[in-house]
């Protein structure tokens, strides 16, 4: 695996925005470098169709150069060109195609609705800081050195190097924003017997298509926002679209919804986030989290919003809110006794106590679907499962990074403690294995080592790591003020919509019609 050859980001046709979203009315700024200067654009709303809503030629674009530290201070271009976003255009993810000669490039930006709750009773708040954590443009992010994936697509291990700091003002790595097939990580069969580990889904269709190693885990194309908001429109279901930082920006931003959702990889947020969505619910909103290895991280905006700290496994020593009166937005663990916020609170789970599945050899052999415990749970109506019965283990629904809290069992019923933050009233309807790390030795080079498992376990399990590595996901629901909270405790709950599972499929329409009765 190597990093980026010399020259790769400057020799391209490049470009960001001023904002990650935007009111109708409102004016996109484009900085764009180009080694060619005549430049065009299409925006294009991406959902089960594609809509063109913008095309734009004769866009002059003058060639900039990529300052040493842009990953962490921003590019500093000067502005391009202006596009006013369409009174008409409807809330959504809006991808934008920059064309030069044979040159092209790919951004996005998030539109929210010109009557916010009028049309749509839910809305989905794209994890948009998880993609900036994973963007390695101009040399680094949160996880290391950006790296070509063709280079070695069966060695996805993290880089030395990471920046606790990433800045918005650069542009997104290509198949980041705009993956070209559908991109899966876990490996969807299990190993035989002396076999070496399967690649992720999408490995092979990556290595050629100049990809960054970190260009998986995050993003919306072909990711999982991107099916899950084909099959509600395919259903019929009205969705609104918010960025995470619109939930910074005004904290009453989620008031018009009876229904919030977070959908796929969302790791990582802010203070005023978890304040927003937690008061949301309190209020009487519903929530949920189809999502896994949710809000496991904290970060911080600085810079007026414009680059976001994320200091990760270093936090606890290195973080500069040490010390201070600001101590507790420390960018380590929710979970850390530093923060003293678990996120288990919020969501009933946490990636701590679960972990990864059917990832590098993170039970490469092991069930990939829930057992279900509780089938007289409102969330399984109609689907006519009963106690024992597995789910999703055809697809892999739980698989790469799930969630799950500590529990006990009660006449065979898992109940949760309530040690990690989960409430006691958490309704525990499935549980699958899940593993913070790789066992020791690997039978072979892993992909996860033991890295989040260590960290844990320092900061959470008194050091014991062994406590780290037994985990389980769990799914169900819970009862917060005045409002209610479902968790899916997976990453995978939108390829099961993909895959037109029917289990899925129904327990996905019983939460979001229980959420706007």
């Amino acid at each position: 695996m190597s990093a980026r050859p010399p020259g790769y980001y400057e020799e391209g046709l490049w470009a960001y925005t001023d904002a990650t979203s935007y009111a109708p009315g409102e004016t996109a700024t484009f900085f764009v470098s180009s080694p060619v200067p005549d430049v065009s654009c299409t925006v294009t709303r991406i959902g089960d169709r594609e809509t063109l809503v913008h095309e734009g030629h004769g866009l002059h674009a003058g060639h900039h150069e990529t300052p040493e530290h842009a990953y962490r201070e921003g590019c500093g271009w000067p502005e391009t060109f202006a596009l006013e976003i369409g009174t008409d255009w409807p809330s959504g993810y809006y991808r934008v195609a920059l064309r030069a000669g044979a040159l092209e490039a790919e951004h996005f930006f998030v539109v929210r609705a010109a009557n916010p709750g009028a049309l749509a009773r839910h809305v989905l708040v794209l994890a948009t800081n998880t993609y900036q954590a994973y963007n390695g443009w101009g040399g680094k992010n949160l996880y290391g050195n950006d790296a070509s994936f063709a280079a070695s697509p069966d060695q996805l291990v993290h880089r030395p190097v990471p920046t606790p700091v990433v800045a918005w003002d650069r542009p997104w790595s290509r198949c980041l924003v705009a993956s070209p097939v559908p991109t899966r990580i876990p490996t969807s069969g299990r190993r035989g017997l002396g076999e070496p580990l399967g690649l992720p889904d999408a490995a092979a269709a990556l290595v050629n298509a100049d990809a960054s190693i970190w260009d998986m885990p995050a993003g919306f194309v072909n990711k999982w926002e991107h099916p899950f908001v084909v099959w509600a429109e395919r259903a019929g279901i009205e969705l609104d679209y918010l960025a995470q930082s619109d939930l910074d920006r005004d904290p009453n931003v989620l008031e018009p919804y009876p229904s919030y959702l977070s959908v796929g990889h969302d790791e990582y947020w802010t203070w005023e986030e978890r304040d927003a969505v937690e008061a949301f619910v309190d209020a009487g909103g519903s929530a949920a989290f189809f999502s896994g290895n949710t809000c496991f991280w904290q970060v911080r905006f600085e810079r007026e919003g414009r680059a976001m700290a994320g200091y990760k496994f270093t936090a606890p020593t290195a973080d500069p809110v040490l010390g201070t009166e600001r101590e507790r937005r420390v960018t380590s663990l929710w979970a850390d006794p530093l923060i003293g916020r678990p996120e288990a609170e919020m969501t009933g789970v946490s990636f701590s106590r679960a972990g990864y599945a059917r990832t590098g050899y993170a039970l490469s052999r092991g069930t990939a679907g829930y057992t279900i415990y509780r089938p007289d749970h409102w969330s399984l109506a109609g689907t006519d499962l009963f106690y024992g019965d597995v789910i999703g283990d055809d697809f892999a629904l739980v698989a790469y990074e799930t969630d799950g809290c500590d529990f006990r069992l009660d006449q065979g019923l898992p109940v949760p403690t309530g040690e990690d933050g989960a409430p006691t009233g958490f309704e525990i309807v499935g549980v699958a294995p899940a593993t913070l790390g790789e066992p020791d030795p690997t039978p072979g080079e892993g992909i996860l080592g033991r890295d989040d498992a260590a960290f844990v376990a320092a900061r959470v399990f008194d050091g014991d790591i062994e406590r780290a590595l037994r985990g389980h996901a769990t799914f169900g629901s819970f009862r917060r003020g005045r409002g209610e909270v479902f968790t899916a405790g997976t990453t995978e709950w939108a390829w099961g919509l993909a895959a037109s599972d029917r289990f899925i499929d129904r327990i996905t329409r019983n939460v979001l019609e229980r959420a706007v009765r």
